[in-house]
């Protein structure tokens, strides 16, 4: 890729902690320094392809899932060198577009990135496309012509967040007081996970919306928000949770309010972790979605289509479960769908 030449300018532009952060990723993914071995894309010669993911890092157990899903799938002795840069924090977008800029700067093969914001990513996909470095999209979309990256990879959230709404509505036949905890405001993945399931309660009646705040993923905070809620508004029925954390930290909310969740509260989650399965088999939540993140194998083919200028479909979609009882949620655990 003759024309990465000249981004080599582009160094000025990364500040040191940038470059660092680079440079501190290229020890990860898993490669050891073992042995290339025969298959993947290594060449004839033995090079390896260089990958650079640009990620979110420890963010909860969906996360570092899929994370290390691709991590194990991007091995050397699958053909690949995979470069893990996390950012600095989950909202962290600065550390990421540094990162981003030193792969460029670095010459990767491609880069994989899971953006920790949709917006403001344009320069960087301009970059890595005017130096021919192909871009593909792990789970979260970006506010970007869809021109400047190969593809994006992950579950539908809409369709997901869909299956949520569905099983309240035939919950709730006549309707509930609901609230819903959310994301960290600015993702594509809450505004996606809002409006799957805001269609499937469209026009169902009797559905009243106490309101919506974020716990930005996590157990304590989403034990703080319905703490709150249910102090101002006992008659709270539904809380619908766009993570598995936050919902299991709405259930021991209404646990500390002398209620019983899954009966006098009911919770429903996205993603699909252990723990949830585990509160949902105990009764503790009552509905579960899987946001499946094992999409290595997906990730592994769409780069070497890219790299190889065959055509990759803009939008790969990650099939997954819906779980609806404690039996169904102990029989996931036993066949271990889990994480």
């Amino acid at each position: 890729m003759a024309n990465k030449k000249r981004m080599l300018g582009l160094i000025g532009f990364v500040g040191a902690g940038a470059l660092a952060l680079g440079l501190a990723g290229c020890a990860g993914g898993g490669n050891d320094g073992g042995d290339n071995g025969d298959g993947g894309n290594a060449g004839g010669d033995g090079e390896l392809t260089t990958v650079g993911f640009v990620a979110v890092g420890p963010e909860g157990g969906w996360r570092n899932a899929n994370e290390q899903a691709i991590k194990d799938a991007f091995t050397q002795d699958a053909g690949f060198d995979l470069k893990y840069a996390p950012a600095a924090s989950p909202t962290d977008q600065k550390s990421q577009i540094d990162a981003f800029a030193t792969f460029v700067n670095d010459e990767v093969d491609v880069i994989l990135l899971t953006a920790t914001e949709a917006s403001g990513w344009e320069d960087s996909l301009e970059l890595a496309q005017e130096a021919e470095i192909p871009v593909i999209l792990l789970d979260r979309g970006v506010d970007a012509s869809d021109d400047l990256y190969v593809t994006r990879i992950a579950p539908d959230n809409v369709n997901v967040a869909g299956t949520v709404g569905e099983w309240a509505v035939e919950t709730f036949p006549e309707g509930a007081n609901y609230f819903t905890l959310e994301g960290v405001p600015g993702l594509s993945v809450v505004n996606e996970r809002n409006e799957g399931f805001d269609a499937a309660i469209e026009g169902a009646s009797g559905w009243n919306k106490i309101g919506a705040q974020t716990a930005n993923w996590t157990a304590d905070e989403g034990k703080s928000v319905i703490e709150t809620v249910l102090k101002e508004n006992p008659d709270l029925q539904f809380v619908f949770a766009q993570n598995d954390e936050m919902g299991i930290g709405a259930a021991a909310a209404v646990t500390a309010a002398g209620l019983v969740p899954g009966e006098d509260v009911k919770i429903a989650t996205i993603d699909g972790t252990t723990p949830a399965l585990e509160a949902l088999a105990a009764g503790e939540l009552s509905f579960v979605a899987q946001y499946n993140p094992f999409f290595g194998d997906l990730a592994v083919d769409a780069v070497n289509s890219a790299l190889a200028g065959d055509s990759v479909e803009k939008n790969i979609i990650v099939p997954g479960e819906t779980f609806d009882s404690p039996e169904a949620a102990q029989a996931a655990i036993d066949e271990g769908k889990g994480f």
